[in-house]
């Protein structure tokens, strides 16, 4: 494969995986997203894995918004 870019190598291929270690996929009301994890009980949403255009538009699950997580109920 080639690829054709103006981007310097680092930034196609990260060398530094720090940052992919805090990230993690949760299920956020019914809303699969990528967050990365600011404290023990928050995160802030990197990406919407979701192919429901509505969950784009939700300004509670927008790429930038912190999340309270709280533990599961036994």
């Amino acid at each position: 494969m080639i690829l054709y870019t103006i981007l310097p190598n680092e930034a196609v291929f990260p060398t530094e995986q720090s940052a992919y270690e805090q990230q993690q996929v949760i299920d956020w009301n019914g809303v699969q997203l990528v967050v990365e994890r600011t404290s023990h009980s928050e995160c802030r949403v990197v990406q919407v894995l979701s192919t429901d255009p509505q969950d784009f538009l939700n300004e509670s699950t927008q790429p930038g918004q912190m999340l309270t997580l709280t533990p599961p109920q036994k």
